[in-house]
C-alpha cells in the first residue's frame, strides 16, 4: 500500500527557505526585545536623573521627586536622610528620640495651670485647642511622629524616674492606627515610604504580670549615624529588627542595586504597601486587634502603670483614646474596660466625632479643626472648675 501524501510531506525535512524564515523571525523578536530593554533602561536612567532628590536632605523635594523615591529601600533612604553631622540631618531624623525629647526642662508661664501631654500630632493638636479655649492653661508636649503608647509610656517613665518636674495633670494620647506599632521597636518598618528613624521599647508581660521593655541598640540620631558607618553595628541593629519588629521585611529594608532603578523602586513600593497592609490587617483581625492577642493586655498594663505612677507623683492621669479614620471603636473595645476597672479618667473620641464619617477628617488623615475643638472641650470638662491647683503644693490637685 502506497503511503498517503500527508504522511509523506510530514516526514520531509523543512525547506531551506522555511528554515531561514524561522531564523529571521527569531532574530527580529530578539532585536525588538533588546531594543525594548534598551529603551526601558534609557527611560529609567533619564527619569532617575530628571527627578533625583536634592543633594541636601534638609531641602524638601518636589512631589515628583518624592514619588519616584518612595520605593527606595529603608536603608537607602536612611543613608540619604542622615547627614555626616547633626546639622546636615533631614528634619525627620531629629524627631521623637526619647533621650533627646523626654528630658527637656520647660517651665510654665507664671499664673498658668500646666499639663503634660504625651503622644503624637493628634495629641499635640488637641492640646493646642485646649490652651486656645482656656487661656489659663499651658501645655508641655512630648511625642514623636505617629508615636504609639509604648513610646508615650517610655517617655513618661523616664521623666518620672528622673524626678523631673511633672505638671499637675499628665495626659497620654493613644492613637488607634498607631497601636500596631506596639509590635515594633521604632518608626522605620511601618513608614516604608517616609521612614521615621526614632526608636522606643517594645513591651511584653512577664509571667507574673510585670511589664518588660526591649530597647534597641540605636537610641539616638547619633547612634544611627554611627551604625550606618559601622557594618557590624548595622548588622546587629538589623538582626534586632528581624527578631523583635513584627513589620520588618528584608526585601524592603536592605539597600541593594535596585535602589538605583526607578522601575525597580516602583515595584518595591507596590510590594512594600501590600506587605504593610497585609500585616496590619492580620493584627487587627476581626476587630479590637484580635489578630494580636498580646496587644490588649500589654496596652492595659501600660495605661494602669502610667496612672499608678502619675498618682504616686501627686499628679492626675488622663487618657485620650483617639480613634482615627477606619478604626471604628476597636481601640475603645480593648482599653475602656481596663480604664473603668482602675478608675482612670478618659475621653474616647469615637463618642464625640465619628471615625467613620469622612467629614470629620482632612486630607492628611487628621481631624478637622472643628472636630479637634469638640474633643478638646470634652477633655476640658474633666479638668472642671471644681478642681484647682493648690498653691502650696503645685504638683497636687485639691477641691475648691
Amino acid at each position: 500500500m502506497l503511503p498517503s501524501s500527508s504522511s509523506t510531506s510530514s516526514s520531509e525535512p523543512a525547506s531551506p527557505d522555511r528554515q531561514y524564515g524561522h531564523a529571521r523571525l527569531r532574530r527580529r523578536v530578539l532585536v525588538v526585545l533588546l531594543w525594548t530593554i534598551a529603551g526601558l533602561v534609557v527611560i529609567d536612567v533619564a527619569v532617575g536623573l530628571a527627578f533625583r532628590l536634592p543633594a541636601d536632605a534638609r531641602s524638601e523635594g518636589s512631589s515628583l521627586q518624592n514619588y519616584f523615591n518612595y520605593g527606595r529601600s529603608i536603608e537607602g533612604k536612611l543613608r540619604y536622610l542622615v547627614g555626616r553631622t547633626p546639622e546636615e540631618d533631614a528634619p525627620i531624623v531629629k524627631s521623637g528620640w526619647l533621650l533627646q525629647d523626654c528630658y527637656v526642662e520647660r517651665s510654665f508661664p507664671a499664673g498658668k495651670l500646666g499639663f503634660d501631654i504625651y503622644g503624637m500630632s493628634f495629641s499635640a493638636l488637641i492640646a493646642d485647642q485646649m490652651t486656645r479655649l482656656d487661656p489659663d492653661l499651658a501645655s508641655r508636649q512630648f511625642g514623636g511622629p505617629a508615636a504609639p503608647p509604648n513610646h508615650s509610656y517610655a517617655c513618661f517613665l523616664r521623666r518620672f524616674e528622673a524626678k523631673r518636674d511633672l505638671a499637675p495633670v499628665q495626659i497620654v494620647g493613644v492613637l488607634a492606627s498607631s497601636v500596631r506599632r506596639m509590635e515594633t521597636i521604632g518608626g522605620l518598618t511601618t513608614s516604608f515610604e517616609s521612614p521615621m528613624p526614632f526608636s522606643y521599647p517594645r513591651y511584653s508581660l512577664s509571667r507574673d504580670g510585670h511589664l518588660s521593655g526591649h530597647m534597641p541598640s540605636i537610641e539616638s540620631a547619633n547612634d544611627l549615624r554611627v551604625a550606618l558607618s559601622d557594618s557590624d553595628k548595622w548588622r546587629a541593629f538589623e538582626q534586632d529588627l528581624a527578631s523583635n519588629d513584627y513589620f520588618y521585611s528584608r526585601s524592603v529594608f536592605q539597600a541593594n542595586v535596585f535602589d538605583h532603578s526607578v522601575i525597580a523602586r516602583m515595584i518595591r513600593r507596590a510590594w512594600g504597601q501590600r506587605l504593610l497592609n497585609e500585616r496590619t490587617d492580620a493584627l487587627r483581625g476581626a476587630g479590637g486587634f484580635s489578630g494580636a492577642p498580646d496587644i490588649p493586655p500589654v496596652l492595659g498594663a501600660i495605661l494602669v502603670d502610667f496612672a499608678k505612677k502619675a498618682r504616686a507623683g501627686g499628679t492626675r492621669p488622663i487618657v485620650i483614646l483617639i480613634e482615627d479614620r477606619g478604626y471604628g471603636e476597636s481601640l475603645s473595645s480593648i482599653a475602656v474596660p481596663t480604664l473603668k476597672a482602675n478608675d482612670i479618667e478618659f475621653v474616647a473620641t469615637s463618642t464625640i466625632v465619628s471615625p467613620d464619617d469622612s467629614g470629620n477628617f482632612v486630607a492628611d488623615g487628621h481631624f478637622t479643626p472643628a472636630a479637634f475643638e469638640k474633643i478638646a472641650r470634652a477633655v476640658l470638662k474633666l479638668f472642671g472648675k471644681d478642681m484647682i491647683c493648690n498653691p502650696s503644693t503645685p504638683s497636687r490637685w485639691s477641691p475648691t
